[in-house]
């Protein structure tokens, strides 16, 4: 792979990474803000939310796919599924939120670690997107386990982990950019 096209790549996968990271924390502030009596807002807002999450990581994925990996896509997939499932039946999506968001939690952190381990000899921050992957299995396996806890401990634990991985997600894209950028300015 030759240096420009090494940093186009880098370049715009950071500037994915930059926007599903934002994305997820104005989802995390929106579901902090929202209250109990509005279970289904918080149902059409989830659903809105994982199909744009997931149209983004597949439209990265075919952006060239030569250069990313199938795990992109897979992700993508999961996002959408549980985006249109939550879209489609409200009411049984709010019965069982729980699940669907560790479900979709545990898959895509899955997912993540997978890619990250791929990416590890050709990203630098390759870390941070470990740590993401690993927030969201360890989020989506808590969810799962205590489905018990009420909405309100949902809604709290989403809007926790929304925010933080959006962080770590900006992090990462961040790191990226600057490596593409930082790549071009020392081969010239």
């Amino acid at each position: 792979m030759s240096d420009a096209s090494e940093r186009k790549m880098f370049k715009h996968s950071g500037t994915a990474l930059l926007f599903r990271g934002i994305l997820a924390v104005l989802f995390g502030l929106l579901v902090a803000s929202l209250p109990v009596a509005t279970v289904f807002g918080l149902v059409f807002v989830f659903g809105v939310f994982a199909l744009v999450d997931g149209l983004t990581n597949v439209a990265h994925y075919f952006y060239d796919p030569s250069r990313h990996s199938g795990w992109t896509m897979v992700g993508g997939f999961i996002s959408i599924a549980a985006g249109l499932v939550a879209l489609a039946w409200p009411g049984i999506t709010a019965a069982a939120l729980g699940i669907l968001i560790g479900l979709w939690a545990l898959v895509l952190g899955l997912s993540e670690i997978v890619f990250a381990f791929a990416a590890r000899n050709s990203v630098n921050g390759w870390g941070v997107w470990l740590l993401t992957g690993l927030v969201t299995a360890v989020f989506g396996l808590f969810v799962l386990v205590n489905p018990g806890f009420g909405f309100l401990g949902v809604v709290g634990l989403l809007a926790a982990f929304s925010v933080v991985a959006g962080l770590l997600l900006i992090v990462c894209g961040v790191k990226m950019r600057r490596g593409a950028s930082s790549s071009f300015m020392y081969a010239h």
